[in-house]
């Protein structure tokens, strides 16, 4: 499987989901909150539906991909699905029925997060030990070239310069990018092999017992279970700021659609670039070692985006800000990589995928409960919401301190 066809077929997915993630990012929050005039609340309880539904579905998918089945075959049935639940959220934003659009979001949300419980353990077959980080790195920046790509591809819609159906430019965006994303993906789920797996017959009952029995191995195997404590605090504070960095835009800055494409489009030229770098420092470091650099990063940066007043000061922290979010998604997955048990990759690798897509759970109850309980600081509430998420950031980075290190001179001062 370690192949170039694979491995750039593998990247293209990423550039693929990618652009049908950015424009509803950026468009649909947008045309539900500042349009439609649902409340911050309503949006964000998407993400913990979301993750809520994986929560008690993906420990059995990863179980069961360990055990049975092939992973391409679970990403062809989740990308299928996931497209065709885009475009009808699409079509229902078009038609201007704000409740039924939410609801195909939510369930779209969650399939689209289920793919990744097939596509991300797929990095440790198609890329050797020492070449995971650099892999990795490809496939973070090709997300963020296909977000540059999504939101190049929407702008002409954005604008009202091109219009399908006369409707909310806003909402027009949305089925051109779940379109492309259906094109784009088809190779992926067509032409990637993997290698056939012995049909084997399930036993329900015994094969539920034999879940809950690795389970408990993967979380008692050394360091998985902190870094996925970390993981999920660190990142719940991350995925929580880029989910409602749209609506900060506008609700703060009051910019217009136009300039939110174009510094959305300098945030993941940087990402691409900190996703390519840091899977090579990491790789010559130490995944661990990086990771942690990394977050205390965010620690200073988060805050600083969240107060500062000059907008071209804004402007420039923000784009350097995209190095982080390339080197967060492109290191965590090359220290789940190292951290994984061989003899249960999928299952700590489907647990890794929960935390990864959908740790925002805690995250966007507390950022409303702060825009809420703050109201009468107007636009200030939203300054508030990001120092209230870094805080989850500090306590992820003492966690992922305490994890098994794949240095050697790491490992030793961690035991001495």
């Amino acid at each position: 499987m370690n192949t170039k066809r694979n491995v750039f077929l593998w990247a293209l997915y990423d550039f693929a989901n990618s652009i049908v993630s950015i424009v509803f990012f950026l468009y649909f929050a947008q045309w539900l909150v500042v349009e439609k005039g649902l409340s911050d609340f309503w949006y964000n309880l998407t993400f913990p539906l979301s993750s809520f539904l994986l929560l008690i579905t993906v420990p059995i998918s990863g179980f069961l991909l360990d055990k049975y089945f092939r992973r391409i075959t679970g990403l062809r049935y989740t990308s299928v699905i996931t497209t065709l639940l885009y475009c009808s959220c699409a079509l229902s934003a078009i038609a201007d029925k704000e409740i039924l659009a939410l609801v195909l979001f939510i369930i779209g949300t969650y399939f689209y997060l289920l793919t990744f419980t097939f596509y991300t353990p797929l990095l440790n077959d198609i890329a050797t030990p020492e070449r995971r980080g650099r892999v990795s790195g490809w496939g973070i920046a090709a997300n963020y070239l296909g977000q540059f790509a999504g939101l190049l591809f929407v702008l002409p819609f954005s604008t009202g310069a091109l219009t399908l159906f006369h409707a909310s430019p806003r909402a027009e965006t949305l089925l051109p990018a779940s379109i492309l994303f259906t094109i784009l993906m088809l190779p992926m789920l067509i032409f990637f092999k993997e290698p056939k797996r012995e049909v084997r017959t399930m036993h329900i009952k015994h094969d539920f017992r034999e879940l809950f029995s690795k389970s408990k191995e993967v979380f008692l195997y050394p360091g998985v279970a902190l870094f996925i404590l970390a993981y999920f605090l660190f990142n719940d504070a991350i995925l929580t700021s880029s989910n409602n960095f749209s609506i900060f835009l506008q609700q703060v800055w009051g910019v217009s659609d136009t300039i939110k494409t174009y510094l959305l489009m300098g945030i993941v030229i940087t990402s691409a670039i900190g996703g390519l770098i840091s899977g090579i420092v990491a790789d010559k470091l130490g995944h661990k070692r990086t990771l942690l650099w990394v977050l205390t990063g965010w620690v200073l940066i988060l805050p600083l985006i969240g107060f500062l007043t000059n907008f071209t000061l804004f402007v420039i922290v923000t784009v350097i800000m995209g190095l982080w979010f390339g080197a967060n998604w492109t290191v965590s997955r090359s220290v789940m990589a190292y951290l994984a048990p061989h003899h249960a990759h999928n299952l700590a690798f489907a647990y890794f995928g929960l935390v990864e897509r959908a740790s925002s759970f805690v995250g966007p109850m507390i950022w409303s409960l702060v825009v809420a309980t703050t109201a009468h600081g107007g636009t200030d509430k939203y300054r508030y919401a990001t120092l209230a998420v870094t805080g989850f950031i500090i306590i992820g980075l003492f966690v992922l301190k305490k994890v098994r290190s794949d240095t050697p001179q790491d490992h030793m001062s961690a035991t001495s």
